[in-house]
């Protein structure tokens, strides 16, 4: 087996989905067999699952207008607004052990040595065994991730979330996405839901994204991705039980990866 690690840094959120569908790609012809992807935004950028209808979730005129990024993830899952955070990307082919099974074992098999990574930096963390505990009330269609925990994602003894996920398969191929928060700026998307959300609605969730939420700032004053990202490839090559090999983004760039850019701006 050969497993990799790509650090693509930060970039925009087309490319970023766009490299993220083009890992699929090569992991689906064979040209490894598990990657673990870190990266981060830039500009900051909301980001919304692959079934989400856009004017549903977020104003978007208001939100490009301002200079912020929009994008669609290939992945499942609700509104989550990227800024403070190493964001990780988990590609494999759906029967690779690290992943495979049903969609419940495959999420407890990523969380594991994730949590083990943010475990051994200090931050008292636990995974959430059942999708019954929340951030924060009710699961509602509108709601951003950071709302509400999903099954196995990582949090606090406190039930405050830490981590939020989602899943894709597609093509024999498996793909999650998480967000670690370093900081806590998920309230940010508030200031840009639909037009017409109920006052009463925004007060909640403004309480839900103030007070359900912990980020490794608190644990960890001046964290960073510097300490975070090698955290997870030690915490994965432990995991796996092989090496995670660096491998360099750059000389993926080509038609391929441009075609795929164009893809993901249109797909909203």
């Amino acid at each position: 087996m050969s497993a990799v690690h790509i650090h693509t840094a930060d970039h925009d959120g087309v490319w970023n989905m766009a490299f993220d569908r083009l890992l699929m790609e090569l992991v689906g012809g064979g040209r490894w067999d598990f990657v673990l992807r870190t990266y981060g935004w830039t500009p900051p950028c909301v980001s919304i699952g692959k079934l989400q209808k856009v004017h549903r979730e977020v104003d978007a005129e208001r939100l490009t207008n301002d200079g912020y990024g929009l994008v669609r993830r290939p992945t499942g899952g609700r509104a989550v607004w990227h800024e403070t955070e190493v964001t990780y990307s988990i590609v494999a082919p759906e029967r690779h052990p690290a992943v495979s099974g049903p969609m419940r074992e495959a999420l407890r098999k990523t969380s594991t040595p994730m949590l083990e990574a943010i475990r051994s930096l200090g931050v008292p963390a636990v995974a959430n065994p059942s999708e019954n505990h929340r951030a924060g009330g009710p699961r509602m269609s509108a709601n951003p991730c950071f709302t509400s925990h999903g099954l196995w994602e990582i949090g606090t003894g406190d039930g405050r979330k830490l981590v939020g996920s989602a899943q894709a398969r597609s093509r024999g191929v498996f793909l999650e996405h998480g967000s670690i928060l370093l900081g806590n700026d998920q309230w940010k998307i508030l200031d840009y839901m639909p037009e017409g959300t109920p006052p009463a609605l925004l007060e909640m969730l403004g309480g839900h994204l103030t007070h359900g939420i912990a980020c490794l700032e608190e644990f960890l004053p001046g964290v960073s991705s510097s300490s975070v990202v090698p955290a997870l490839v030690q915490s994965f090559s432990r995991s796996l039980k092989e090496p995670v090999l660096q491998e360099e983004w750059r000389s993926l760039q080509g038609p391929r990866l441009n075609l795929l850019l164009k893809e993901c701006a249109d797909d909203l």
